[in-house]
């Protein structure tokens, strides 16, 4: 398997993993919480975790905390249900794609304004 491939496709398997493990985990900081997706480095040492939530910048300070909360258990689970040499290390970065997205929609709107 080529080494692209391979990091995708462990990206992905940490993805529902850790998705998974979310519905599981019983800190409600952590509800309605969407993994968007998941990139790790060509070693698979690293692997850092994009995320989404609704509720404005407060909610997302929340669940910022709760990550680094649950850094440890979501590690371990990962350990468990793949198979690797060494376990990556987590890291968990807020996606803003969809803010940047209405930003330019809002600036769109603005300009096509009669």
């Amino acid at each position: 398997m080529s080494g692209r491939r391979r990091t995708f496709k462990v990206g992905e398997r940490i993805q529902e993993v850790v998705a998974r493990e979310l519905l599981r985990l019983s800190d409600p900081r952590l509800d309605l919480v969407t993994v968007t997706s998941v990139v790790t480095s060509k070693d698979l040492r690293h692997a850092r975790i994009f995320w989404v939530v609704s509720g404005g910048p407060n909610r997302r300070a929340e669940v910022e905390e709760a990550f680094e909360a649950a850094a440890g258990v979501l590690r371990s689970r990962v350990a468990r249900e793949i198979s690797l040499r060494v376990v990556p290390q987590l890291a968990f970065t807020y996606d803003d794609t969809l803010d940047v997205q209405q930003e330019v929609e809002s600036l769109i709107a603005r300009i096509n304004k009669p």
